[in-house]
């Protein structure tokens, strides 16, 4: 047969999915694809032959990842056209499962930028109280979630303290999240009271989902129905606090002394459920008290028990 390859020169088969390439440098040649391979140069020394390999790229979506090699034991002989089609297999399933590997890293990093640009910093202060806050997933193999939390100045000494989780994990929860935290944040400006703001957040989220087929309901209708959110508003002038909720958790209270209590305030429905009116609940704070906001992660942490935390 026609030399067609040197020694270490790689040979693409008539697929295009597997490149071959033989090492051993004798007069032999390889049948693969109905091409027959053949040294170009025989060896000076027939008994160090090295042993064949056989080389499969990586490949998914035109892209090449990199390669498989496969080597043979030393005098076990050629390989086999079964030797190829086994290679071809399992370099397509690594392909797929490193592609999968990529696309989850790139959401990820994208979700996590994007929760992390919108929530507030760490640790602020204003005229009111000062804040401290973290996002710490309560479970990472399920991915960056739609949870967060805000801190609101408001007119007259007043500051709104907000906690919030969307439904599912992912780019699209932490969009979801950032749009809910947005209309928040401008019906904030509005000046109303706990309940009545939420009564206009549970109307928003109603609007947003419109009929599926449609793009923006397809995104919105399992990610902003049944999200839930607590919505404080504390006046550091007369030391009260009006809390209300939908579906959320309650605030938790410690006092200077220590002791813990939650703030009683009615659950309500989750978001953009049912359109019942939500009720809000008036506490008075004492100086150096704090009030903790969670999502239901933190929950889930302790076992789904309030006592536990």
């Amino acid at each position: 047969a026609e030399a067609v390859f040197s020694g270490a020169e790689p040979v693409v088969d008539p697929d295009g999915r597997l490149l071959l390439r033989r090492t051993t440098a004798t007069p032999d040649g390889l049948t693969a694809g109905g091409a027959v391979l053949a040294a170009r140069e025989e060896t000076t020394d027939p008994g160090a032959a090295a042993p064949p390999e056989l080389t499969a790229p990586l490949r998914a979506r035109g892209i090449l990842l990199g390669h498989v090699t496969v080597r043979r034991a030393p005098r076990r002989g050629a390989y086999e056209a079964a030797d190829l089609d086994l290679l071809r297999e399992i370099a397509a399933r690594a392909s797929l499962a490193l592609d999968n590997a990529r696309s989850y890293t790139r959401e990820h990093r994208a979700a996590v930028g994007l929760q992390r640009s919108l929530l507030p910093p760490s640790e602020a202060g204003n005229a009111a109280v000062t804040t401290a806050g973290a996002y710490l997933p309560a479970d990472s193999s399920t991915g960056v979630g739609g949870d967060w939390f805000d801190v609101i100045p408001l007119s007259s000494a007043r500051v709104a303290l907000v906690a919030g989780d969307v439904v599912g994990h992912g780019l699209g929860a932490s969009a979801t999240m950032g749009r809910l935290r947005t209309a928040v944040r401008t019906l904030a400006d509005l000046d109303l009271d706990p309940e009545e703001l939420l009564v206009h957040l549970d109307d928003l989220v109603a609007e947003l989902v419109v009929e599926d087929g449609e793009p923006e309901g397809a995104e919105w209708r399992p990610l902003a129905i049944g999200g839930t959110c607590v919505y404080a508003v504390y006046d550091a002038v007369s030391g009260r606090c009006a809390v209300a909720s939908a579906g959320h958790p309650p605030p938790a209270v410690v006092d200077p002394d220590g002791r813990v209590t939650y703030v009683p305030v009615s659950p309500g429905p989750p978001l953009g459920v049912s359109g019942v009116p939500f009720e809000a609940t008036e506490i008075e704070l004492r100086p150096g008290s704090i009030l903790a906001l969670c999502t239901d992660g933190l929950l889930e942490e302790i076992g789904g028990d309030l006592d536990g935390g």
